[in-house]
């Protein structure tokens, strides 16, 4: 018997095999787009959670100082504070979180150095051990540094590590012990581990800031630690809050807004829910289909009924071809898994090798296809209930189909309407003159020593670089540097219930001003002429201070007078609120950046910036490469590149959302094709009985142009309606949007109507021309 319900669900595949290809290839790419969705999702969920006591450890944030919501960044005297204060902290550390980017030498071999700098304190609360050698990396000023046993294979192989040395930029690093390390599925996992500075020896006056983790005593009232720890008033020489809040450390990876990542964990979501759709669209389409056919397929289900087979025999027949069709979707997606699996692992930096992946995923295929199974057999137990005969010579005006072929459509349309959108949103970000600032064909790089002006003028030199301005102390655009926070207590028309304020303080300069096009609002920009009490402030700086007119106000007890007001410049994530910000001149003795040598010397870094011609950055880099061994230089910025990392989540979803939406509308496309050619083959005696009575092709396809371009409509109505909803509440999330146009539901619908007209129109024009004769005589 199985055999034969094996046959037979080939023989039907075979027969529509280009519905079952569609069905297959769009159930592939949903399966496989949510299964890996989801094995990341869950990857992101737990991080840190290996630690002996991982629930109890938590991360204090404290008001960011230099952007809207809290930071992990706060002063080095925060810990040993709360430590005497609440009895509830078991024991604290403090730690500089790893720095990606660090590049080192070994032997002539560049390699990545992810390095921690903490203390005795670190290895203690993440139970870490040394291994081999000493513990001299904890001194600081030392020079020493420990290395992971994993690192150390890596770039030793067999080697004892103790005793070499490692340079980074003009530092040596001798490494001086070998340390158990951390998962790299932790916020603070490292290659290397360094001393911190000294605290002890710091002065009072120097607030140094790290990432203050603490393990709280079991069984503690978390809600009501958190509400203490609220309401609690911390007040040191340059930090001042009371507003502290803190995070489980498991939780951090997800939670946390700072942590670079090339995705963002709620794009991820959005990941999964659209693989989800895609495989709700194809199960419509699937059953659509199927149900279509299974009318045709009318006189052999009677057949074998009076033949007599049983329900269960044929729930069995029909069960086959749709069990068959799953599982070829689930080795289609496995193929897909098999391609996209390495840059899906560099996409989502997991450290999982392929056959986990295949195992994990299979889990949550295996969900999906469950709850596909049990639909399909509701959808078979509701026609076994039915008489079998009544349901098969339904009106063909059947609800059921209008509904799948509805759904569809609002899933496609939904998708397009979404991605069209987003992407109109990213363009917006890219060209829209309210950013502020110009960010195009800049570039900027930090040079150290006296020669600075040397060097500023070898890059006149280069062709392909237009202007070129010396930053002297001045604060960096793209990268932020130099960037810091005032508390202002006084000012102009202050009133006595009005509260502090907290501003920003950016060093600018006339030629920084002018190279950066920022825009002038009212007042005048800063002149060569102008002292370092003239500022500028942004438009958020001015509602803070409640002005009207704010040209020729003053504050922080009258030391600066605003001299005129700029936009906003948004040289940050494009989801973060404009602070407010005032902009000055710098003193003539301040220095952007400094740098310590083991010596014991100090050099100075000079920011030098500069505009190149369109489409030239390339060969500047390779002439300014050149200079390397004349000037000492850091890493040459980008500044499009720069700006750009603040939307690589965004771009990363543009890619899913479109390569999605186009697979959905070509299931809908093709679905609408196969439906109707399914339709006309059971209406064909109606079709030519029409003919025989008058009726024209032009009046048949106006039949089911009337039928289903309401469907259109219909499907169309509901998606705007909910991507118009959805697509509102996500452009809230940034300071600066775009509008949704009227041409964009115009569009959309116009393109589908002609894809559909094309696509059906032929189909029904086909069965329209038929000679009616023959079809009335068949049978």
């Amino acid at each position: 018997m199985f055999s034969h319900n094996l046959k037979i669900a080939f023989r039907n595949m075979r027969k529509y095999f280009n519905q079952t290809l569609i069905s297959v290839i769009g159930l592939a790419v949903g399966f496989t787009c949510f299964a890996l969705s989801m094995l990341w999702i869950r990857y992101e969920m737990t991080f840190d959670n290996f630690h002996k006591n991982a629930e109890q450890i938590y991360v204090v944030y404290v008001p960011s100082r230099t952007q809207t919501g809290y930071s992990r960044s706060t002063p080095h005297r925060l810990a040993p504070h709360l430590k005497e204060t609440f009895p509830e902290i078991a024991h604290f550390t403090m730690v500089n979180p790893p720095i990606r980017t660090i590049t080192a030498i070994y032997d002539d071999v560049e390699f990545q150095m992810l390095t921690v700098s903490a203390d005795s304190s670190f290895l203690r609360m993440f139970d870490l051990k040394i291994i081999a050698g000493s513990s001299e990396f904890l001194i600081p000023r030392s020079g020493k540094i420990a290395i992971t046993e994993e690192k150390a294979r890596k770039l030793f192989g067999n080697e004892n590590p103790i005793g070499k040395t490692i340079i980074r930029g003009v530092t040596e690093n001798e490494i001086c012990a070998v340390v158990s390390g951390m998962s790299k599925q932790s916020n603070y996992s490292f290659d290397f581990i360094q001393a911190q500075t000294d605290f002890a020896t710091a002065p009072t006056t120097i607030s140094f800031y790290v990432n203050t983790i603490i393990e709280l005593r079991p069984g503690i009232n978390i809600e009501a630690f958190e509400k203490k720890l609220y309401e609690h008033e911390f007040a040191f020489e340059m930090f001042r809050t009371n507003k502290l809040v803190i995070k489980p450390l498991t939780k951090m990876r997800y939670t946390d807004q700072e942590i670079e990542r090339e995705v963002k964990f709620q794009h991820i979501f959005v990941f999964a829910v659209s693989g989800l759709l895609v495989v709700l669209c194809s199960l419509f389409n699937y059953l659509t289909l199927f149900v279509s056919r299974f009318r045709i397929r009318q006189k052999e289900l009677a057949l074998r009924m009076v033949c007599g087979a049983s329900g269960f025999s044929l729930l069995t027949l029909l069960s086959v071809e749709f069990i068959l069709t799953l599982l070829f979707a689930v080795v289609m997606g496995c193929m897909l898994t098999q391609l996209l699996h390495k840059p899906f692992l560099t996409l989502s930096d997991i450290q999982m090798n392929l056959s986990d992946i295949y195992l994990e995923s299979l889990m949550y295929i295996g969900s999906v296809l469950l709850v596909s199974l049990l639909a399909f057999w509701l959808i078979l137990f509701i026609f076994r209930r039915r008489n079998l005969n009544l349901s098969i010579r339904r009106n063909n005006k059947n609800m059921s189909r209008k509904i799948s072929v509805v759904v569809q459509l609002f899933i496609s349309v939904g998708f397009a309407f979404c991605t069209i959108i987003i992407l109109k949103q990213m363009y917006f970000l890219h060209n829209s003159g309210d950013l502020g600032f110009s960010f195009k064909n800049r570039g900027s790089i930090m040079v150290y020593g006296e020669e600075t002006d040397v060097f500023a003028d070898k890059l006149k030199q280069i062709p392909e670089i237009t202007e070129v301005v010396h930053a002297r102390g001045l604060s960096g655009l793209l990268p932020q540097s130099g960037r810091s926070s005032r508390e202002i207590s006084s000012w102009d028309d202050k009133t006595a219930e009005e509260e502090n304020i907290s501003l920003e303080q950016m060093f600018v300069s006339p030629d920084f001003i002018s190279f950066y096009d920022f825009r002038l609002v009212s007042g005048e920009m800063l002149t060569v002429s102008d002292t370092e009490s003239i500022v500028l402030l942004n438009e958020s700086a001015v509602k803070a201070f409640g002005w009207h007119d704010p040209v020729g106000k003053q504050f922080f007890d009258g030391r600066y007078t605003v001299k005129g007001v700029i936009k906003h410049v948004y040289n940050f994530a494009p989801t973060i609120q404009a602070n407010p910000v005032f902009y000055l001149k710098p003193p003539p003795d301040r220095e952007a950046a400094f740098r310590g040598f083991p010596d014991g010397t100090r050099m100075y870094g000079r920011l030098v910036l500069f505009k190149y011609h369109e489409g030239m950055w390339n060969s500047c880099i390779e002439k300014i490469e050149q200079m390397k061994d004349d000037f000492l230089m850091d890493t040459i910025y980008n500044t499009e590149d720069e700006y750009n990392k603040y939307l690589k989540s965004e771009n990363a979803l543009i890619k899913l959302l479109s390569f999605v939406s186009a697979i959905c509308i070509f299931i809908c496309v093709f679905g609408f094709v196969s439906l109707v050619s399914l339709t006309c083959e059971e209406r064909r005696k109606s079709i030519a009985i029409r003919k025989i009575n008058g009726a024209t092709a032009g009046d048949i396809l106006g039949m089911f142009a009337k039928e289903y371009f309401m469907l259109l409509i219909i499907g169309a109505v509901f998606a705007f309606t909910t991507g118009y909803f959805i697509m509102q509440r996500w452009l809230e999330n940034y300071a600066l949007r775009t509008n949704i146009s009227a041409w964009i539901y115009l569009a959309i619908v116009c393109v589908l109507a002609l894809v559909i007209a094309l696509c059906v129109g032929w189909q029904v024009y086909r069965s329209s021309v038929e000679n009616p004769a023959k079809v009335v005589n068949v049978n």
